[in-house]
Formats: structure tokens, C-alpha cells, sequence
């Protein structure tokens, strides 16, 4: 802190190599390096070895693969995994070149040893081994394989041999059934005249059908003759002629003539009258003509009419006499085609059970030969897709990764055991430089002058009383500054001048009593409101409100002359007669110093982090910072836009 005087200085300080700290930091940083390589070089190496197996057959090139068996998969991992295989796998190592050196060897060694996993989406299987003998790793995965392998084999032709003995049984059992089943048939077909596999092809049902035939014909021909007669009548009715056929002829000829008399009589009705033709031979039979031919033609229609309508009755009554009688021929035949039917279904369901065990039949004679002709596509297979070789770089530990986090932490770990003694010891051993602030460094003939034309004798000697304290604080390491409480730093500002009341207001900005001895109206932003300080401790601190209130009295800048010589020494002189005008106890314990300690604790206790503490008060010791740690509240640190800078002392007297 500028201008500041420190109470206590390491006069007897020794290089920083022969220092306790770097003692300390060296024993704890060697023992901890040479514990942590030690553990880590003393590791054996671990080598690895795999081996990759498809366990079904490979598709063909111009064919798609098929999905992944994830159930087969997981099924030749616990076969693979098996003690039977693990106890013929160590037999094999044994009776190998190998062998001596593997006496102790047992099945359960080598199962810890094996990993296998199998390779998501797909039909692979990966084997692997670790240890620390890396020729004997793809030694052990190459023997399992190939006891693997040889297992499979034998379960294939264990496999072949008794699915072809279960299926020549069967084949013999349904020949039986085939031959028993057609002779059944026979003896049905036989034994209920069925002569046809097809059911229209036998008697009865060829009647039937020609019954059913003659019955739809009978209808027709009822219904035509039905129709007929109702036409005969209906034309009866309406007075129409209506003859037989070969008399159409003649009635047309009686018809004819006598239209032609008819007319030839009204044409000589229009020329003579009937006096003038009967007087006339051959004109006078005419009129006997027409009524002969009248009489003659009547006759003919009714004659017709009769014929035709008892022609029309008969065919009626004759077909529907027909279809009574094909009704009742086909209503005692249905009994017999029912009975036909129901023996018929039996037939077919004969046949029916007689062409399934046919099918079954071949089936197994199909499959018959499939086994024998060795098809084994329907077993999975396995294949090797690579198998296991000797690993020259060992998979763990990592020796030189290791061995650089243990120097690592071996550092770190001297550095916390420095901090840790630091802490323990720092009670007996820390004596932090306490300054005084507003105390310059003098030479010995102005410390030993006296004030002239003094006209506070007081003054002149509260200021030597200071000094004495300071020289006592620089020998004796006294307890921490006087903290004011807002009360009595209000009753202060109220005992001071104006030179006074900006100088508490400046310290109560975090403003030491140098900077504001040497502050210029410059430094004063008032629209800003900011004070801008520069020198070793430069920053840009508020400018409260109170305080901004002052130095408008005075034109924006305090009422002394910055840099003078004395102006520290006038500043400490105004404080010290503030604090005996106030009639506060102890007025010499009221200095500069105590009233900014009363307004760093102030923001400490609000929370402030002490890391943002400079920001306000310039730069201060680390020691000193520490110190003020006994005032901070057990929550997280705020930071500075959270605080209140402004003391209340400042707010309820300016």
C-alpha cells in the first residue's frame, strides 16, 4: 500500500533452497515419487491375445446374409465356456512340448484366463486371454479352439448318425400307415359301389343329376304350356280368331271370299238399289252368299277356338302330370343320394387321410437322403476367421502414463503438505506486516525536529504519541486495528470540518490517507462518479452520493493542496482533533488505518469475496487479506455489483 510503513520485516530472511516450505515440499515430493514408482514398476507386465470365430455357415457370394442368431451366439458362448472343453483343453496343453512347465495347471486356471464375448449385431465370437506369459496366451485360445472345433465335429456326426436311424424309423412306420390307408380305401369303394374317385363320374349321383336335369325341363316346359294356355284365352276373350294351325288356311279362304262379296254387294249398293238387284239373276245371290259365308266362317273360329284351347288344356295338364312325376321319382331318390353323399365324404376323407400320409412319406425319404447325402447346411457351422498370435506389447500397466500422473501427484501432493504445515504452524509462526497508514518515512533530524508555530499543541502531541505506537506495533506485533462501529464513525463525522468529513468519506470509500493526500481534481469524475487513482495501486472506484455531496462544497476536489509534503501529516492532524472533539474513548486509537479496517470489515461482512477485496482497497498484503477471513459469513462469496458500498455512517450524517 503506498506510503504505508510495514510493522514487521524478515530481516533474517535465508534462500528460498534452505527454507522449511521447499524442506518440506522435497521430502514429501521424493518419498511420495519413489513409493509411487516403486508400486508401479514392481507391476507385471499383462499381454493379451485374441481370436475371432464365426459360429454359422457363410452365405454364399450371390447371396444376402442372414440377420444375426444372438440365441445361438450366446448358446456357443456357455458351450465354449464349458468344463468339459476347459478339462480337454488343459489335457491337450499338457501332453504339448509344453506340457512340463503346465503341471499345475487346472481347468478353472484357464477359464479365468478366457474371455469370450460376442460382437453385437453379428454371429462372431471373440476369445480373449490375458496374462503375463505372452507365448503361452495364443498357445492356450489356439488349443480351446481346436478342442472347439474337434467337439463340434463329433456332435455333427453324433447328430447325423442318430437323426438318420429316427428317420428310417419313421419311413418304415409310415409305410405301414400308407399301405394299411389304401387298403381301407379299397374295401369302402368296394364294399359301396363307388366307382370313381369322382363324384359325378358314379351311379347315383349321375342319376341325380339327370333327375334334377329332367325336372328343370318339365318346369319350363309347365311354365311354357301355362303361358300358352293364357295366351289362348286371353285372345278368346278379346274375339280374336283363333284356329289350329292346318285350319288357318281355309278360314283365311272363307275370310276372303267373303270380304270380296261383302265389297262387291257395297259397290252395287252405291249404283242400283236392292229392288233393281233382285230383279237381277245372278246379282240377286249375293246377300245369300255373304250369309252363307258368315255362317261358315263363325263356325270355322269356334270350331278353331274349341280345338285349340283343348290342345293348349291338355299340353298344360300334360306337363304338369311331368313334373309331378319327375318330383316324386326325384324325392325318392334323394334318400338314396343322401346315404350316397354321407358314404362319399367318408371317401373322401379316407382319401384325403390316405394323400397326407403319402405326403409325409416322401417327405421322409426326402429327408432320408438329404442326411446321407451329408448335407450339413442345417447345422451351424464354424468357422475360424482368425486365430490367436503372440502379443510383443503388453496391454497394461502403462508404465510411462503412470509413472508421469504419480510424479504429478507427488508434486501436487508436496505442494498441499507445504500448505498443511503452513496452516498448522501459522499461529507461531506468521507475523503479518501491519502498516500504518499516513505515516511517512523520515529522515532521523525531521523525526527529532519540533513543530513551529504550533497552534494545536495537543496536535503535536497526539501526532508523537502515534509515532510511539507505530514504533511499538513495529516491535511488539499489537492486535488488529479498532473497529468504529457506524454510531461512532457518525458521531466522528460530525465532530470533523469539511477537510475532515472528506477525508472519512474517502477512507470509508476504500481510499487509503497517501492516495487521498496525493488525489487531484482530475482523478474526481463527478458525472461519472467515479474516482480514478492511479499509481501501484490504480483502480476505479464509485463515487457515493454522501461523499460526491462534499467535494460539490468544494468545487469537486478536497478543500488541501495534493502533494505537498506535509498534506499527509495535515490530514492525520484533522483526523486527530475530529477524534478528540467527538468525545469517543481513546481518541488515539481513532486513526486512519482504524477507519478504513472499520469499512473493509463493513464489506467483508456483507459477503464480499476477499479475491474482489483490492478492487476497493488497493493492494494489500496477503497476510492482511487472511486476516480478514475471521469476518467473512460462512456462505459463498458475493461478488462486488452485490455489496453495498456505501457505509451507512455516510448516508445518515452527510
Amino acid at each position: 500500500m503506498s506510503g504505508s510503513v510495514p510493522l514487521s520485516a524478515d530481516v533474517d530472511e535465508q534462500p528460498w533452497y534452505r527454507s522449511r516450505r521447499f524442506s518440506i515440499f522435497v521430502l514429501v515430493f521424493l518419498t511420495s515419487a519413489a513409493i509411487s514408482l516403486a508400486y508401479i514398476y514392481s507391476q507385471p507386465a499383462v499381454y493379451q491375445s485374441r481370436a475371432t470365430l464365426l459360429t454359422s455357415a457363410m452365405t454364399a457370394i450371390d447371396r444376402e446374409s442372414s440377420d444375426a442368431d444372438i440365441q445361438h451366439v450366446a448358446i456357443q458362448r456357455q458351450i465354449f465356456l464349458g468344463h468339459e472343453l476347459a478339462a480337454e483343453t488343459v489335457s491337450r496343453l499338457k501332453a504339448s512340448a509344453a506340457g512340463k512347465f503346465l503341471v499345475q495347471l487346472k481347468p478353472s486356471d484357464i477359464q479365468n484366463l478366457l474371455n469370450v464375448s460376442p460382437v453385437a449385431e453379428t454371429n462372431l465370437v471373440e476369445i480373449m486371454a490375458e496374462g503375463t506369459d505372452p507365448k503361452f496366451l495364443p498357445l492356450l485360445i489356439n488349443t480351446w479352439i481346436d478342442v472347439y472345433l474337434d467337439a463340434r465335429t463329433e456332435e455333427v456326426k453324433k447328430l447325423t448318425s442318430n437323426t438318420e436311424r429316427i428317420v428310417e424309423d419313421e419311413l418304415d412306420g409310415l409305410a405301414d400307415k400308407v399301405n394299411s390307408a389304401r387298403l381301407a380305401l379299397e374295401d369302402f369303394r368296394r364294399n359301396n359301389d363307388i366307382s370313381s374317385t369322382e363324384r359325378e363320374e358314379n351311379e347315383a349321383a349321375a342319376r341325380m343329376r339327370g333327375l334334377n336335369e329332367a325336372l328343370n325341363k318339365a318346369s319350363e316346359a309347365e311354365v311354357k304350356a301355362k303361358s300358352n294356355l293364357d295366351a289362348v284365352k286371353a285372345a278368346i276373350s278379346r274375339g280374336k280368331a283363333v284356329v289350329p294351325d292346318d285350319e288357318k288356311g281355309s278360314l283365311v279362304d272363307l275370310e276372303t271370299r267373303l270380304q270380296d262379296l261383302r265389297e262387291k254387294l257395297a259397290g252395287l249398293d252405291k249404283k242400283f238399289t236392292r229392288e233393281y238387284l233382285n230383279l237381277q239373276p245372278d246379282l240377286k245371290s249375293i246377300p245369300e252368299q255373304i250369309k252363307e259365308l258368315e255362317t261358315a266362317v263363325n263356325n270355322k273360329r269356334r270350331y278353331g277356338q274349341n280345338v285349340v284351347l283343348t290342345d293348349a288344356e291338355m299340353a298344360y295338364t300334360a306337363a304338369q302330370q311331368t313334373v309331378r312325376d319327375i318330383r316324386a321319382q326325384l324325392s325318392e331318390h334323394k334318400k338314396e343320394a343322401s346315404a350316397f353323399s354321407s358314404k362319399f365324404a367318408q371317401h373322401d376323407a379316407l382319401k384325403t387321410d390316405l394323400e397326407g400320409l403319402e405326403t409325409l412319406y416322401r417327405e421322409a425319404q426326402e429327408r432320408l437322403v438329404q442326411v446321407k447325402t451329408g448335407r450339413k447346411d442345417k447345422y451351424p457351422q464354424v468357422t475360424v476367421i482368425s486365430r490367436a498370435y503372440e502379443s510383443t506389447d503388453p496391454v497394461r500397466p502403462a508404465y510411462t502414463q503412470e509413472a508421469l500422473i504419480a510424479i504429478v501427484g507427488s508434486l501436487f501432493l508436496g505442494l498441499f503438505a507445504v500448505w498443511v504445515f503452513e496452516y498448522l504452524t501459522q499461529k507461531k509462526d506468521q507475523h503479518p506486516a501491519i502498516a500504518i497508514f499516513g505515516m511517512q518515512n523520515y529522515s532521523a533530524a525531521n523525526a527529532g525536529t519540533k513543530l513551529i508555530d504550533d497552534p494545536h499543541p495537543a496536535l503535536g502531541t497526539t501526532a508523537r504519541s502515534l509515532d510511539n505506537k507505530a514504533a511499538h506495533v513495529l516491535t511488539n506485533s499489537a492486535p488488529p486495528y479498532r473497529e468504529l462501529s457506524s454510531h461512532q464513525l457518525r458521531t466522528l463525522i460530525n465532530a470533523s470540518n469539511l477537510k475532515g468529513k472528506q477525508l472519512i468519506g474517502l477512507l470509508l470509500s476504500g481510499v487509503s490517507i497517501n492516495e487521498a493526500a496525493m488525489l487531484r481534481p482530475n482523478q474526481i469524475d463527478l458525472e461519472a462518479a467515479t474516482i480514478n487513482l492511479d499509481g501501484t495501486s490504480s483502480r476505479t472506484i464509485p463515487l457515493s452520493k454522501p461523499l460526491k455531496s462534499l467535494l460539490i462544497e468544494s468545487d469537486g476536489h478536497p478543500v488541501w493542496s495534493p502533494g505537498d509534503a506535509g498534506t499527509c501529516i495535515d490530514l492525520s492532524a484533522a483526523l486527530v482533533c475530529a477524534a478528540v472533539d467527538s468525545g469517543l474513548p481513546d481518541p488515539e486509537e481513532i486513526t486512519a488505518d482504524a477507519i478504513r479496517h472499520s469499512y473493509i470489515t463493513y464489506l467483508v461482512r456483507q459477503g464480499l469475496r476477499l479475491s474482489d477485496l483490492e478492487q476497493i482497497t488497493g493492494h494489500l498484503e496477503p497476510s492482511v487479506i487472511s486476516s480478514y477471513s475471521a469476518y467473512s459469513p460462512p456462505q459463498q462469496g458475493r461478488h462486488i455489483s452485490d455489496i453495498e458500498l456505501t457505509h451507512p455512517a455516510l448516508i445518515n450524517t452527510v
